[in-house]
């Protein structure tokens, strides 16, 4: 039954999103198209029981191609894939990214193709006709990507203060929590009796504010800024009284009328006969262009999508003279909006984590003290933003981390069939045959490893000695180690399971033995037991298993 509410529940979200969207609420479509695309990849994956980077790849496909279909830009859907998925994940390094990369791209062209086929091949908003000026005009989009950045930490702050709010708020009066959406809708259709703009109309507001649709008139700057404070009021409502869209088309008309209105006063302060300011080398390009560079600099402020943003805008709009604005006002918002840049807590946060992170010391490839510091560091902004927009995190990450730590201790089977070199081959293949297991360990009398022999290579050595008509003795293990070399790949309790799969998946194995670190006179240490790819799925999901009880446990207990 869990199962089935997991496949049926992105669907769920789907009808929800239809009606919170097509009533008009606060919110956009590509924030659940892009939990839709990643759902259908995770149920891909569950089916196929893909682990590790082919899940990833395949989360990162579907994260791809909500984006692409969305906004009909299947460059910035890539990138949206990279930015959000294969980027914060601790597995995607270089060869999961590299491995991943074709099949994102395959994924987002062919949600462009059906997207087009479906809705059409037109843009999501009709960029207005634009000009720019001068280069003298760069530091009036430095300044604007300040001022987006600002705007996009208050869309941030006050979506956590609304939702602390309703979170009270049903607690004291018991409001349930089912007949929180209505009461959302409620108040934003009041708000929307002074100020309709701030309904969703899909995109047809965003053309309204840049002014690109024919015989519309313009709005003053008064009452754009005016529109910015009532929609992020009204998208904080509909995100905390649980309506359910994404914060990609409420960012994009937020920094619209930001931009315009910036772009209007600038034009006003320092251009025509009026102007309180006479710069001659200055001349002020038209608001529109100002109106697309902070749709983009607060999209990457308030979702943490800067490559996204700038390609976004650079695909629809396909002038290359907007990308050198578009990267110096997105940069600047990012680094505003960013929840770390004046984080004085890091450095005690790196001292801490030294007691926490000696555990680790003596394992292999393990995470070291500053990494685990970051971790920490960065656990409560992704947090927030994932309550933002939860889109943003398909993947775990955090679980990819946690995984990512688990040693062999954590799944070594210490029960295994072990024999001698004087063993004859029959005897082994009967000990095989009770215990249901596909090898045996070869060792010493003192315990100590001398390697590990397969039923595939006793087949193999079978094979041979009939074809050779060699068989004047009774086989014995000796002689099948000494046709067909058997391996000797002894991991130790403190090696990470991450290593274990790649010294697996580079021998073209699928266990290893395990022995303890201290070694004899021969330098060979006491076989302690084995791990083999079963043992490693079955600790990664016991464990992840165990993490999400112990989150639930903890939930309940603050509700009490």
């Amino acid at each position: 039954m869990s199962k089935i509410r997991g496949a049926f529940r992105p669907f769920l979200k789907a009808v929800a999103a239809s009606f919170t969207l097509g009533t008009g609420n606060s919110l956009g479509p590509e924030g659940p198209s892009v939990e839709i695309g990643s759902a259908i990849a995770k149920g891909f994956g569950n089916v196929f029981e893909l682990e590790g980077g082919k899940k990833l790849s395949l989360v990162a496909a579907g994260s791809a191609a909500g984006i692409a279909s969305g906004f009909n830009a299947a460059v910035a859907g890539c990138f949206f894939a990279v930015e959000s998925v294969l980027w914060p994940s601790s597995s995607a390094d270089s060869s999961s990214l590299s491995n991943s990369t074709p099949m994102v791209i395959l994924s987002a062209v062919i949600a462009s193709v059906v997207s087009e086929i479906g809705l059409g091949s037109d843009p999501a908003f009709t960029v207005p006709v634009y000009d720019f000026r001068s280069p003298t005009e760069l530091p009036l989009y430095l300044l604007l990507g300040i001022f987006c950045g600002l705007v996009s930490t208050t869309l941030s702050r006050c979506t956590a203060l609304s939702m602390e709010i309703v979170e009270s708020l049903q607690t004291a009066t018991g409001l349930p929590k089912a007949a929180s959406p209505a009461l959302g809708g409620l108040v934003v259709g009041l708000l929307a009796l002074i100020y309709p703009e701030v309904l969703y109309w899909g995109f047809e507001n965003v053309d309204i504010l840049l002014e690109s649709r024919p015989f519309t008139s313009g709005l003053s700057a008064a009452v754009l800024v005016q529109l910015v404070g009532v929609k992020v009021l009204a998208t904080s409502l509909c995100r905390a009284f649980g309506l359910v869209g994404g914060y990609y088309a409420p960012s994009l008309f937020i920094g619209a009328a930001t931009g315009m209105a910036y772009g209007k006063i600038m034009r006003f302060t320092f251009t025509g006969a009026e102007a309180l300011f006479h710069i001659p080398f200055l001349d002020v390009a038209s608001p529109q262009a100002y109106g697309l560079v902070g749709m983009a600099a607060t999209l990457a402020g308030v979702c943490k999508v800067p490559l996204t943003s700038v390609l976004l805008l650079f695909e629809l709009t396909q002038d290359y003279r907007i990308v050198l604005p578009l990267l110096g006002a997105v940069g600047l918002s990012s680094w505003i909006a960013s929840p770390q840049r004046f984080s004085r807590s890091n450095r005690v946060k790196l001292d801490s984590s030294e007691a926490k992170s000696s555990k680790f010391k003596q394992a292999k490839d393990v995470p070291s003290q500053a990494q685990v510091a970051v971790t920490m560091d960065t656990d409560e902004p992704t947090t927030e933003l994932c309550k933002l927009e939860s889109s943003l995190c398909v993947y775990d990450a955090k679980n990819d981390i946690m995984l990512e730590n688990l040693t062999v201790a954590e799944a070594v089977k210490t029960k295994y069939i072990s024999v001698s070199t004087t063993t004859p081959v029959v005897e082994a293949l009967n000990l095989m045959l009770v215990e249901k297991q596909p090898f045996v360990m070869i060792i010493q009398s003192n315990n100590s490893l001398v390697g590990l022999l397969t039923l595939k290579e006793i087949q193999d050595f079978c094979r041979t000695a009939k074809g050779t008509r060699a068989q004047t003795e009774v086989p014995v293990i000796s002689h099948v180690c000494g046709a067909v070399k058997c391996k000797m790949l002894p991991v130790t309790p403190q090696t990470p399971l991450t290593t274990v799969e790649k010294i697996m998946d580079s021998h073209g194995v699928d266990q290893l033995p395990v022995v303890s670190e201290n070694v004899n006179h021969q330098n060979r240490g006491l076989l302690v037991g084995f791990v083999d790819r079963e043992c490693i799925t079955v600790a990664r999901r016991a464990v992840a298993a165990k993490d999400f009880l112990s989150f639930t446990s903890e939930i309940r207990s603050k509700e009490r």
